[in-house]
């Protein structure tokens, strides 16, 4: 028996054994499934091409997650920029506030402080050649215990200009075999060791005193002078 695809209009030769009305076919080329009709009949309405609409295309809910997190990090990051940019306008607004102390305000704080026993020396020592030595030690003669008392020593050229200055606490003291031996990092650890400081540094009792060592690696050939002087201290228990 021939077939007519009502679909496509595709034409087919259908076994008589399986021409039975009302059973259904489907067409080889376009797909489509329809019904036999039955002799002589208008034959049954075409069912719909298989074919399936298309949905709308969803993003796949990774990518989905994936740009709500990046906004998040986003705001986040744009948050903590704020909140950086805050405090540092107010760190700077601090520290230009603050007034630093003047040289008389210095000299007043420290002015029952004296030194005793300075005096200056070369070492060579065999890792760094030769090292500018400043010692001495500070008596504190104010009526009340102090502590981290801290120095400034300066070498100066024959037209008295600085060649270098450095800040030191008071409290250590090297001998002179460590100047000798020591590298330069060695000899700055233990002139900076807090457990020494603050052991001879801290609680200083009126009449007390303190040593001090302050010293300059491989210094220029054309020192000529050196200088040290006072330049801090704290009240005992003040933090």
């Amino acid at each position: 028996m021939e077939v007519k695809c009502p679909q496509c209009a595709s034409r087919f030769n259908l076994p008589d054994a399986a021409a039975r009305p009302g059973a259904k076919l489907r067409c080889a080329v376009c797909k489509t499934v329809f019904a036999l009709p039955a002799p002589g009949g208008a034959g049954a309405p075409p069912a719909a091409p298989r074919a399936a609409r298309k949905e709308p295309r969803k993003e796949p809910l990774p990518e989905l997650r994936h740009k709500r997190g990046g906004r998040r990090l986003w705001l986040a990051v744009l948050l903590l920029l704020l909140l950086a940019g805050a405090g540092a306008g107010g760190y700077l607004y601090f520290f230009r506030g603050e007034t630093p102390p003047s040289e008389a305000d210095i000299a007043k704080k420290v002015e029952l402080l004296t030194m005793r026993n300075v005096r200056q020396y070369n070492v060579l020592n065999e890792k760094v050649g030769k090292v500018f030595v400043i010692e001495g030690r500070v008596v504190n003669e104010f009526p009340e215990p102090k502590e981290l008392i801290a120095l400034e020593g300066a070498i100066y050229d024959k037209d008295k200009k600085p060649l270098a200055v450095k800040k030191q606490l008071a409290g250590t003291q090297l001998s002179l075999f460590q100047l000798q031996v020591l590298s330069e990092k060695e000899m700055e650890s233990f002139l900076n060791n807090k457990v020494e400081i603050l052991t001879n540094n801290t609680n200083v009792l009126p009449g007390a005193e303190v040593p001090f060592m302050i010293l300059f690696y491989d210094p220029p050939d054309d020192v000529a002078e050196f200088g040290v002087k006072i330049v801090d201290v704290k009240n005992a228990g003040a933090g």
